[in-house]
């Protein structure tokens, strides 16, 4: 995918997204990313990406640690054949909240230089969510362009927040001001961005996996 085409996806189709896979897979030992999805022939990093696009998301920034570690090579590999951004850091983004301004300081510079409008929200997201669905991200860019909110995303029936999340594009610079010690959910907690929840009746988007364990389960789930 050229600039071009992506910064015209921002404008026609939807809405970029920033996909953070930085993560180190310390817990489950080996590249999870690179691993294939349960009851498909795509590996995870892949089937993220699909569900993104096929949901109207574009471009996919994936946002990964330096290219000289073979596993980010490796995945930012599969990044470029399926059409998205592979962004190499260095040094590596420590916090999933350093991989999502990396990735909103690249799209500023890429909107800028190609003189396009400025999205009305971003969307943001984990990488390990192997039941990503591309409803979902169409039923949230619906959201984004409807409404006036800074902060969007579905909640489970159970109320836990799902993911990816819209952000709006002027209030960007809201994850800067987070102090260093604090996740993104504190975004959740400034009273100067207000937001709008919808219930997704689906569990998905809280499902992620941190080690062997999760796949195992991930696996064995009706």
């Amino acid at each position: 995918m050229t600039q071009n085409q992506a910064v015209e996806r921002i404008k026609t189709n939807g809405l970029p997204v920033i996909l953070a896979a930085a993560g180190r897979s310390r817990r489950y030992g080996r590249p999870k990313l690179l691993e294939p999805v349960p009851g498909t022939d795509k590996l995870l990093i892949q089937h993220v990406m699909e569900q993104l696009t096929e949901g109207g998301a574009g471009p996919v920034v994936v946002v990964l640690g330096p290219i000289e570690v073979e596993t980010y090579s490796l995945i930012g590999n599969q990044v470029k054949i399926h059409e998205g951004v592979a962004l190499h850091v260095d040094p590596h983004p420590e916090e999933m909240r350093d991989s999502i301004v990396a990735g909103i300081r690249y799209l500023e510079g890429w909107i800028r230089s190609a003189i396009q409008p400025d999205p009305s929200h971003i969307l943001f997201t984990p990488s390990d969510l192997p039941n990503m669905n591309s409803a979902y991200v169409r039923a949230l860019i619906q959201c984004c362009k409807f409404r006036p909110e800074s902060l969007i995303r579905g909640v489970t029936p159970e109320g836990r927040g799902m993911h990816p999340v819209g952000l709006a594009w002027n209030d960007r610079h809201e994850i800067d001001r987070i102090p260093c010690h604090l996740g993104l959910n504190e975004l959740w907690n400034k009273p100067e961005l207000n937001r709008y929840e919808w219930t997704w009746n689906d569990s998905y988007g809280h499902l992620d996996l941190d080690n062997p364990q999760d796949w195992k389960n991930f696996r064995q789930t009706p």
